[in-house]
């Protein structure tokens, strides 16, 4: 029963993953009108504004949310053979992920001049993140420790590259326009990887 859980989550990273590339679409591959233009209340279904609006950040929301449920699993399955240490990370990275999800939700349902609940979605997120990076990272190093290459490297490679295109765009380097891609891609291949491993079931306690 509980491996067959397991394997259920595999394609709800698989789903985090889709919508997540979805959001990576370039506003201008969307039909008219887009951003910039003059101001549009209703917006077709589909358009670039309705997808700037609605879309991206229902879709983020959802892809948090399906991230956070699997990998939610992955610790329930691998838990009893963590370390303590490693538990901790995992704890973390978890927290910060539902943090994120509340953050983003707070920041896409604020009014237009509802500056208090803006200010607490960005602060949420300045909270959240750092734990989300530091705790991948942590969780991702203890898989590898084990000789869980695959498991390690999917948690490990996106927050460190996450955290290198932060640094060099406030150094001043230029990443436009594909930028988002730099940080959405290796989130979903993470998604993808860790839905992988949930699907077959590889648990790092067979392993060892």
């Amino acid at each position: 029963m509980w491996r067959r859980s397991y394997r259920l989550a595999g394609p709800i990273l698989g789903l985090s993953a889709v919508c997540l590339l979805i959001t990576a679409v370039p506003l201008e591959l969307w039909p008219t009108p887009r951003p910039g233009d003059s101001y549009v209340f209703n917006p077709p279904a589909f358009s670039a504004i309705w997808v700037q609006r609605t879309l991206r950040p229902g879709l983020i929301i959802s892809a948090n949310a399906l991230l956070l449920v699997g990998l939610s699993t992955v610790l329930r399955r691998d838990s009893a053979s963590m370390s303590r240490l490693q538990r901790a990370f995992a704890f973390g990275a978890l927290f910060g992920t539902g943090g994120c999800v509340l953050g983003t939700l707070l920041f896409t349902t604020a009014g237009t001049n509802d500056i208090g609940r803006e200010i607490t979605a960005f602060l949420i997120w300045a909270l959240a993140i750092p734990f989300v990076i530091l705790g991948l990272v942590g969780w991702g190093i203890g898989y590898l420790r084990a000789d869980s290459t695959r498991l390690g490297a999917a948690l490990t490679v996106p927050p460190v590259l996450a955290v290198a295109y932060i640094g060099l765009s406030m150094a001043g380097v230029d990443f436009s326009p594909v930028g988002r891609l730099l940080l959405i891609i290796p989130t979903s291949g993470m998604a993808l990887v860790v839905g992988y491993d949930l699907w077959t079931d590889n648990t790092v306690s067979e392993e060892r």
